[in-house]
């Protein structure tokens, strides 16, 4: 009803389509926008909005080793990550907590051929690169068995009961998981969204209804 009432005159119909189908595709789509653009933001205090899908300190178990690398698989539900320790062993030192610090793929080589930034058990710490739905941590001489994950997770989608039906009923088993406001911020730009596409002139309203309330 809040999104007809934005899109639609009277919240009946102003000769632009609309129904439930376009409504779920485009809230899922826009609800992902909206916690993408808090993570840019992660300064700012929107960030309580998003702690909900904050999950702490996942155990990853390992995928496998490559070279001096070792490869953890990203949880399917991993949006962005928040942060990240290891548990590593050598010789009798086992289950030894170690610190890891993110680089760009493009300064692999340079980082670990660096005295002061390669891997070093000995200072409990090591690289690591996020890439192709992995964790990859480096390593010289130590292993790593598990890494700790605490990481945003995507929202969970809101659906129909018959995804083939345009008008089809909600699923209340998928309900909304935000609070009233950041709903309603969500809708604004879900709204802002539908006129950009149906090129109405109204997507200027929209965009200040979501500016006001940031």
């Amino acid at each position: 009803i809040n999104y007809l009432s934005k899109v639609e005159e009277n919240s009946t119909n102003d000769n632009i389509s609309t129904d439930k189908q376009r409504f779920v595709i485009l809230f899922n789509e826009t609800q992902i926008k909206f916690i993408e653009a808090l993570l840019d933001r992660r300064g700012d205090d929107d960030i309580r909005y998003i702690q909900k899908f904050l999950v702490p300190d996942k155990k990853i178990s390992l995928k496998n080793k490559n070279n001096n690398r070792y490869n953890f698989q990203l949880p399917k539900d991993y949006l962005d990550l928040s942060n990240t320790f290891g548990i590593a062993s050598k010789g009798s030192c086992t289950n030894t907590q170690i610190d890891l610090y993110e680089i760009k793929s493009e300064n692999t080589t340079e980082v670990l051929q660096d005295s002061y930034n390669k891997p070093s058990f000995e200072w409990r710490e090591a690289p690591y690169l996020v890439n192709n739905e992995e964790v990859s941590i480096f390593t010289d001489d130590f292993k790593v068995t598990d890494i700790l994950l605490s990481y945003y997770r995507y929202p969970k989608e809101i659906k129909q009961i018959n995804p083939n039906d345009p008008e089809s009923l909600f699923n209340e088993s998928s309900a909304i998981e935000w609070d009233d406001k950041a709903t309603n911020r969500i809708i604004s730009a879900c709204a802002g969204e539908f006129d950009i596409n149906e090129m109405s002139p109204r997507w200027q309203l929209q965009k200040q209804r979501v500016a006001s309330k940031n």
